[in-house]
């Protein structure tokens, strides 16, 4: 089963070709409303799952300008670093997250994503 991780799954398609499908229309998404974070996150998500994470995370950098005071984004970054394996840049973000908005802990702690951050603390 293919899922976007927030909500919307794509059951009935082999894993990157919903996600595949999903990218698509996140990217439309982001291109019509490119001030909706949840956007953006779900682009992020669609091109990790397909085997990208690397552009992922180039394009969460990409909307620094737009979304750099917004916990939710900074708490972003820190899932797609976790998702790359890099445990300290994780770490960063998070803290910096959940220091902007505390209620980002419970986030962190049921997101199994984060498992290896929350077991170098």
């Amino acid at each position: 089963m293919a899922s976007l991780g927030r909500g919307s799954t794509l059951q009935h398609l082999p894993r990157c070709q919903g996600m595949g499908l999903a990218k698509i229309m996140a990217e439309v998404m982001v291109n019509r409303m490119p001030d909706k974070l949840e956007w953006l996150k779900n682009q992020a998500d669609a091109m990790t799952e397909c085997g990208d994470p690397t552009g992922a995370l180039q394009l969460l950098y990409d909307s620094s300008k737009q979304f750099r005071e917004d916990a939710q984004y900074i708490f972003a970054l820190g899932r797609q670093y976790a998702l790359l394996c890099d445990i300290e840049e994780s770490k960063k973000y998070v803290k910096r997250a959940i220091k902007m908005d505390s209620s980002l802990k419970a986030e962190f702690l049921d997101d199994p994503v984060f498992d290896a951050v929350w077991d170098s603390f």
